[in-house]
């Protein structure tokens, strides 16, 4: 029986990331025109972690300027976080 009890509580943890996502994603259809929509969802498949940071920062904006926001303002966003995240990879060749 304890086993049983913990994987209620996994399956209901798995409920609740759901549910949390198709909020998410349900806010986020109406906070951005289609074409940044869809941008978004390719985001959400290729880098899950981009876009749960920047979805929250398109939500805020969109609070703040009470319209959607266009896929060129979704793509400027998403070019600073990539900047700001992207790390310059350095490869230093030695000789002996």
């Amino acid at each position: 029986m304890p086993q049983d009890n913990s994987k209620d509580e996994e399956l209901q943890k798995i409920l609740e990331a759901k549910r949390a996502e198709q909020q998410l994603r349900a806010s986020l259809r109406l906070a951005l025109t289609d074409e940044a929509y869809e941008r978004m969802m390719n985001v959400r498949i290729s880098n899950p972690s981009l876009f749960s940071a920047v979805a929250e920062v398109l939500l805020a904006t969109f609070r703040r300027v009470g319209r959607k926001l266009t896929d060129e303002e979704v793509l400027n966003i998403l070019r600073r976080f990539t900047s700001m995240t992207r790390r310059e990879s350095k490869i230093e060749i030695r000789r002996k």
